[in-house]
């Protein structure tokens, strides 16, 4: 009965090892790459459904940084977060009150509720928000008539999230989430090796 001799069991050996050698980082690029795009249209969504709950209850819906407890869940209880260092998640309210704050109580503002939380998946991402962004306590406030001013403005909106995986030889590591204009919802792909903040336009 014929069979593999050793050294033609090491030659297939070594060959796989090639194969192997070129094939797992493209591999892992590739699921790099599948996690920045699916977080980035995650986001996108909700920069949609904030604009159309915003539109459809005629009240203020607030996209906005939030805090993540230990389990791994949003925590809503602590409201949306300030500051220029990097997002866990994100939550969408209504703010029903107009006090740019999610601050829900049944008996003196009932219409105060989360619509929607979601926490960044990977280790590895880091997500941070632009100059201006920051500087508006990371909110996106969609206003009833589907434009976003942030709190305290009457100007339109201009804001972007940079969703992103440091990497030094990885192309088109950072997806950017951008508003412009109030209403103009985009997703643009970018190269940034450090992850650093994305310009506000």
């Amino acid at each position: 009965m014929a069979g593999f001799s050793l050294l033609e069991l090491m030659i297939v050996i070594a060959i796989l090892s090639v194969i192997a050698a070129f094939a797992v980082p493209s591999f892992q690029s590739l699921i790099t790459l599948n996690r920045l795009s699916s977080e980035a249209n995650e986001l996108l969504a909700g920069l949609g459904q904030a604009r159309s709950e915003a539109i459809r209850l005629n009240r203020r819906a607030i996209l906005c940084r939030a805090a993540v407890a230990a389990g791994g869940q949003v925590d809503a209880a602590g409201g949306c977060v300030s500051g220029t260092d990097r997002w866990g998640g994100w939550m969408i309210f209504i703010d029903a009150d107009s006090s740019g704050s999610y601050n829900p109580n049944a008996t003196t503002n009932p219409d105060e509720v989360l619509v929607r939380a979601h926490v960044f998946n990977g280790a590895q991402m880091q997500i941070g928000s632009s100059a201006g962004l920051s500087g508006a306590g990371n909110r996106i406030v969609f206003r009833p008539d589907g434009l976003a001013r942030a709190a305290g403005q009457t100007t339109l909106q201009t804001a972007t999230v940079r969703i992103c995986e440091p990497s030094s030889s990885l192309q088109q590591n950072a997806r950017d989430v951008r508003i412009g204009g109030g209403s103009r919802i985009s997703v643009t792909r970018t190269t940034s090796s450090s992850c650093s903040a994305p310009g506000n336009g």
